[in-house]
């Protein structure tokens, strides 16, 4: 569907789709974990929530994608909103990564009442450990079901947002995307002075490094979509960098 679209028409595109009215079954399954969420954690505000849950079901919806990884999980919630944009498509599955096996009770249950347990498969573990497994062991990434990925959603430890990008980026094909949450941290990511005190915020200082590598990344393009904290839809068009440049984007 996408074909040459410009990633901002694309964003244009998933936006109006996502206001269309949700189904009664994801609409209640998101319900059932929202609330979960808040009655069971301590971390209610780490929920992508319905505004861009949504954005993220439509978005997969209008690129087509078949085959999706989410890295950063927590409870469920946008991993519903991911596996059901892809139920219809031949092919289809979402693979996803959480570190807190503790949540497991409240994902499967969420998984089960939207009805895409059967085309999700959750991976329990640090998330660099498991990326490096499936982009250096074949057998592995086979045995997780790992192919080429269409779209990859990463929402997990700010610190390590630039080494999820360059673990994953092997395995998302050409004219795939990259989407990342709370590139805005707080509006903290747009402190560059090196004596500025949010440095010596080791999250603000992951997300300004992987804002950094992105923007200086010539094998895609990019569109920072100001929904909620900030999300980046980057577009693979390449898989190698100019000679002159690996060295600064690939580190």
């Amino acid at each position: 569907m996408t074909g040459d679209i410009e990633i901002n028409d694309l964003v244009a595109e998933a936006e109006a789709l996502s206001k269309t009215q949700a189904s009664a079954q994801l609409t209640s399954a998101l319900r059932w974990v929202e609330r979960q969420t808040h009655t069971r954690t301590n971390h209610a505000q780490m929920l992508v929530g319905k505004e861009e849950g949504l954005f993220l079901n439509a978005f997969v919806k209008c690129v087509n994608a078949k085959r999706v990884l989410e890295i950063g999980t927590f409870t469920g919630y946008s991993l519903i909103c991911l596996a059901d944009a892809v139920l219809h498509n031949e092919g289809f599955g979402v693979d996803a990564l959480e570190i807190n096996q503790e949540l497991e009770y409240i994902i499967a249950e969420g998984l089960q009442r939207a009805k895409v347990e059967e085309i999700t498969r959750v991976s329990f573990g640090d998330a660099k450990e498991l990326l490096q497994k499936i982009a250096t062991n074949r057998t592995a990434a086979q045995e997780c079901g790992c192919e080429m990925y269409d779209v990859v959603f990463i929402d997990a430890n700010k610190r390590e947002y630039a080494e999820y990008y360059n673990l994953v980026f092997p395995l998302v094909k050409v004219g795939g995307y990259i989407l990342a949450d709370n590139v805005l941290w707080y509006g903290k990511a747009g402190a560059t002075a090196a004596g500025d005190v949010n440095h010596r915020d080791k999250k603000t200082a992951g997300i300004i490094d992987f804002n950094s590598l992105v923007e200086n990344d010539t094998r895609v393009s990019k569109f920072l979509y100001k929904i909620r904290d900030g999300l980046y839809i980057i577009r693979k068009e390449s898989t190698r960098l100019p000679s002159s440049t690996s060295s600064r984007c690939l580190r």
